[in-house]
């Protein structure tokens, strides 16, 4: 066999590789069922570059032919896509506002059907999921699959242990039933960060829960989904969900205790940073800072965050 001929054989398993069933493809598509896309074609309403197709076995590439049922043209629908954005404070978790508010959406490319996974209040920070995958989304909000959210709230005053186990037996707050899985202070001063997980997920229940045991909420991220950690993620990004992080959602992994106390641990070094002096304008690394004026020293930009 020639190596032109092999070439040409290899080029067309390729194209080969790739066609699939009509019928396949209308479902893919939205027009109908297996079945009932097998009913189109039977019926003649189901063209395939200009001619009708009745043959139930006929296979094409959605990407390359011109497919079209009833005149309309079959368009070729993305695969999954599983992202995760550190959603910033005053963005909408949604696909669309109506008051023309910055979304969710503005944050990431365009893919077709791509939506959010629930919902963070614009004045919250932190993880959302978004996917163009239904199955995968229910399977990770509905409250039946426990799948665990993890939150740092930085409350006002310090909860004691009373506060914390009220949290976990739980309270009723306005005819709602709500608790957490765990709670524990992360950092305390005059006020403290305290790390809420919980699976349930009931309209602004971090910051209801909070404010019933006497410690108001004055800022909030959620900063894990499940085995997904906002760890490497700066407010306003994204990436796309790895395979593991994808099946562990499907599965309801937990977020591991050991990711858990590696981003408090981040957040207390952002913190100590911010409060040593910050190098001069134009200083290079390793050389001797330019003197200063006498003064107070100059903090470091503070990174915004959301939960």
């Amino acid at each position: 066999m020639s190596l032109l001929h092999l070439a040409r054989v290899k080029r067309w398993d390729k194209i080969r590789a790739v066609e699939e069933r009509l019928q396949k493809i209308l479902a893919r598509a939205g027009f109908a069922s297996r079945r009932g896309a097998e009913q189109l074609m039977l019926e003649g309403r189901v063209t395939l570059g200009g001619e009708l197709v009745r043959e139930l076995g006929t296979k094409a590439d959605p990407e390359r032919d011109d497919i079209r049922v009833d005149g309309v043209r079959v368009k070729a629908r993305p695969g999954p896509v599983y992202l995760v954005l550190n959603k910033p404070r005053g963005i909408v978790s949604t696909r669309s506002d109506p008051e023309r508010r910055k979304t969710v959406m503005d944050l990431v490319p365009r893919v077709a059907g791509l939506f959010p996974v629930g919902r963070l209040d614009v004045t919250t920070e932190g993880l959302i999921l978004l996917t163009n995958d239904g199955a995968f989304a229910e399977r990770v909000a509905h409250p039946r699959y426990e799948v665990q959210r993890v939150y740092h709230a930085k409350v006002h005053g310090v909860p004691d242990a009373s506060a914390l186990e009220r949290l976990r037996r739980g309270l009723r707050v306005e005819g709602d039933f709500m608790a957490v899985d765990r709670a524990r202070v992360v950092e305390a001063d005059n006020n403290a960060w305290v790390e809420l997980v919980l699976h349930e997920g009931k309209q602004h229940e971090v910051k209801r829960l909070l404010e019933a045991v006497g410690h108001p909420v004055s800022k909030l991220r959620r900063v894990a989904i499940g085995p997904v950690t906002s760890r490497g993620l700066e407010p306003g990004q994204f990436r796309a969900l790895s395979p593991e992080e994808i099946e562990g959602l499907r599965r309801g992994d937990a977020t591991r205790a050991g990711a858990l106390g590696r981003l408090a641990g981040h957040r207390r070094s952002r913190a100590k940073a911010r409060a040593r002096p910050s190098a001069a304008p134009g200083a290079v690394r390793g050389a001797p800072a330019r003197p200063r004026r006498a003064g107070p020293p100059r903090l470091a930009p503070r990174k915004r965050g959301r939960h």
